[in-house]
């Protein structure tokens, strides 16, 4: 199961997700998702092979959301 994971979900699946929503977002904000990687890549492993998340997990992702959306509101306010 692990090996299909890796193989099917976190490469292949997540390349193509990760190319089509460049696509879809101006370059100078397509640079931030880049940090929603670990997140989603954590979650991805708690739904597929049932891995713990600690408290430590949700205070980092909130801290994540916390300083994509505050760099998204500067750049949308600067335009």
């Amino acid at each position: 199961m692990s090996v299909l994971y890796i193989g099917i979900i976190s490469t292949a699946l997540a390349f193509f997700s990760w190319n089509k929503g460049l696509a879809l977002v101006p370059s100078h904000q397509a640079g931030l998702f880049f940090f929603f990687q670990p997140v989603v890549g954590t979650l991805l492993g708690w739904f597929f092979l049932h891995e713990h998340l600690s408290q430590s997990f949700f205070i980092g992702s909130l801290l994540i959301l916390a300083g994509v959306y505050y760099n998204m509101k500067q750049n949308s306010a600067s335009n």
